[in-house]
């Protein structure tokens, strides 16, 4: 199996164990956590100091090996997991400090030195999240940018009032230490709505899914806790405890899934997003996981509203901002990703009608060439035969009159009409063997016999055998430049462009041949000062069987587009003026010529 195939395997067959695993584990802890208005703060102790302390150190352990892996395989996101294994570990021990302070140390005073380390990790956190969506921060909008900011700002300014109230006329550093949750917990939750956004418009990975949901949480619960601490109705296992749970929770799952994939050896699991989960995975599985956690905090609140001691009085308008504004948050996360779920399902449907249309159009355009190729096959076959059956009689008929032009001048036909009859029979000869040669140079591909061979020089013989009109001007290159051809072939090119550039000038003309070099390169160029070729005909040129003479058989050019192309050449053509353009290699070695003949 391929490393891909693996991958794919991973992403998608253990999504619903995973999940399944998840929300098991966060019904658990929930359900372990309804236990807290029928306990005392000691047997309570026996439930809050393990959570907070196994699952904290299982963040830990899984960023510290994550980040290690990542860093040995030079991935581009082992500087941002090493930050995050030493936010993770600042977490671990605010956490602790925390717990000593609630059940073993007497007193909670603010700030301790737990605030210290929570405040430490948020920078960490903030920077992990802009290093990891370094590529989705240059593909997002200003748009979701703005909505991102807006909805961060939407809790930052009545935490922050609400903060800077209660410690008016405070000292200065615990007042900054209050103000700083806010702030920072707020800057933090923007990359993390940026990619929860990001991931649900372009196709959801699992693991990252997982990661930014945990920091909203967590920017979530921060914002509920602040508001029950300010209220004085914070106490040890209150609803919002269990949101950081469902932080280190979510964390867990998602970095055993990023380190199963970065144990695979090769370079496919190096891009951000390589696990993509299905739609159908994110609408069965992501949706209710959404809906499970907003249920669990609002059920375990009325739980705690209904079952806690009167003294420790709940405020009703604490509670109720902290549930809102998780549910809005949340909300506008499921509309998102259902919204652009069927924007997606919508564009991938059109994505496979335009798939299905190119493979018709495909299948139309390859059996149209396979036709074609039979017909010239045919065509070539039956050329081949009639082009040697005529080269016989071709070849007696042009020597009679060679024979009879040679004779002495008492032995000649004295008649002009007779003696223009024969120069017609000639010409006409001519012109049939022209079109004889076509026709096998085309069906013919022999291999090439190369020799080294200056192209001033062949070009000039090739002249040589033209019947050039007075009327025809024709300008040769006096460049010296020497390829690796086989000569007959490329004289018969030649001879075909020359010729080609003749009937285009009927009224006489001039013709250039221009022979320059380039690096290992060989390029001449035919220029004629003729009237052109037609733009709808000019890229039908070199088609076998096309021509726009009455006289033709269509397979000059598609036979000189052969000969060039077993050089490993190229020829095109561009009009004002028209320049049949041939780019050759100086050098060919005998190794591509047989290659070629085999391709052959």
């Amino acid at each position: 199996m391929s490393q891909k195939d693996t991958i794919s395997k991973i992403a998608f067959e253990d999504n619903k164990k995973i999940l399944t695993g998840l929300i098991a584990v966060m019904i658990a802890i929930t359900a372990i956590y309804q236990l807290r208005p029928f306990l005392d703060d000691a047997q309570f102790s026996y439930i809050a100091i393990p959570a907070y302390a196994i699952l904290p150190a299982l963040v830990t352990a899984y960023s510290a090996a994550l980040a290690i892996k990542l860093y040995r395989q030079k991935h581009y996101q082992a500087k941002g997991f090493v930050l995050f294994a030493i936010a993770a570990a600042f977490w671990f021990v605010a956490e602790q400090i925390w717990q000593l302070y609630d059940h073993v140390w007497e007193g909670e005073p603010f700030p301790s030195e737990a605030d210290i380390f929570y405040l430490a990790a948020y920078p960490l956190m903030t920077a992990f999240l802009f290093i990891s969506l370094k590529p989705v921060i240059r593909k997002t909008g200003r748009n979701v940018w703005l909505f991102a900011i807006g909805l961060s700002i939407s809790f930052l300014v009545p935490s922050v009032l609400a903060a800077y109230d209660d410690m008016f006329e405070e000292e200065a550093f615990a007042t900054a230490i209050a103000l700083a949750y806010p702030i920072l917990g707020s800057i933090q939750v923007i990359p993390a709505i940026v990619g929860i956004m990001y991931l649900a418009k372009q196709g959801s990975s699992l693991s990252w899914m997982l990661i930014l949901f945990g920091f909203i949480i967590y920017g979530v619960a921060d914002t509920f806790f602040l508001f029950a601490e300010l209220d004085g109705t914070y106490y040890d296992g209150h609803p919002v405890d269990l949101l950081w749970l469902y932080t280190y929770i979510l964390i867990v799952f998602a970095f055993h899934i990023r380190l199963k994939i970065a144990n695979i050896p090769g370079e496919e699991h190096s891009s951000l997003f390589t696990e993509n989960i299905k739609f159908e995975t994110i609408s069965k599985f992501g949706i209710p996981l959404t809906l499970t956690i907003v249920s669990m905090i609002i059920i375990m609140s009325l739980i705690h509203s209904m079952f806690m001691e009167s003294d420790e009085q709940i405020s009703a308008q604490s509670m109720m901002l902290g549930v809102v504004a998780m549910l809005a948050v949340f909300a506008v996360i499921v509309l998102t990703i259902n919204k652009n779920l069927s924007r997606l399902v919508k564009m991938r449907t059109n994505e496979l009608i335009e798939q299905r249309n190119n493979l018709e159009n495909l299948v139309e355009e390859k059996t149209h060439e396979i036709l074609k190729s039979e017909r010239l096959s045919a065509i070539g076959e039956l050329s081949g035969r009639l082009a040697h059956d005529l080269r016989n009689p071709l070849s007696v008929m042009k020597m009679s009159v060679d024979l009879i032009k040679q004779s002495p001048a008492d032995s000649k036909i004295s008649d002009e009409n007779i003696t223009k009859r024969i120069d017609m029979i000639e010409k006409s000869i001519d012109r049939i063997s022209h079109q004889v040669d076509d026709v096998l140079g085309y069906v013919r591909n022999s291999p090439l016999n190369l020799s080294n061979v200056s192209l001033n020089e062949l070009i000039q013989s090739s002249l040589d055998k033209v019947n050039v009109p007075k009327d025809v001007q024709v300008e040769l290159s006096k460049k010296q430049i020497k390829i690796d051809c086989d000569p007959d072939k490329l004289d018969a090119v030649f001879i075909n462009l020359i010729i080609n550039s003749i009937q285009a000038m009927p009224n006489g003309g001039k013709i250039q041949i221009k022979i320059t070099d380039q690096d290992n390169l060989a390029i001449l160029k035919f220029i004629d000062s003729g009237d052109g070729i037609s733009e709808k005909n000019i890229e039908k040129i070199f088609e076998p069987l096309f021509t726009t003479k009455q006289k033709g058989t269509g397979l000059g050019l598609a036979s000189c587009k052969n000969i060039i192309e077993q050089h490993h050449g190229e020829i095109s053509v561009t009009n004002n003026p028209t320049t049949f353009t041939i780019v050759l290699p100086k050098m060919l070695s005998v190794q591509q010529v047989k290659l070629e003949s085999k391709k052959s």
